[in-house]
C-alpha cells in the first residue's frame, strides 16, 4: 500500500485502492521515461549532425 491511513476499509476496497495507486505510479513512471527520451532525441541528432560535419571537413581537407 503506497499511502497508509487509519480508515477501516473492506478487503475489496483496499485492493481497488492499491490497484489504482499502482496504475497511477506506473503512469507517472512511463511519463517520466517518455519525456526523458524525447529530451534525449534532439541531443542525439545534434551529435550525429556534428559528426557528419566533422567528417565532411576532414574529407575536404584530404582533397
Amino acid at each position: 500500500m503506497l499511502f497508509s491511513n487509519n480508515v477501516n476499509l473492506r478487503p475489496g476496497e483496499q485492493y481497488a485502492i492499491d490497484t489504482i495507486q499502482q496504475q497511477l505510479l506506473l503512469a507517472f513512471l512511463r511519463f517520466g521515461v517518455a519525456t526523458s527520451a524525447s529530451r534525449l532525441a534532439p541531443s542525439l541528432s545534434m551529435a550525429q549532425l556534428q559528426q557528419q560535419q566533422q567528417q565532411q571537413q576532414q574529407q575536404q581537407q584530404e582533397k
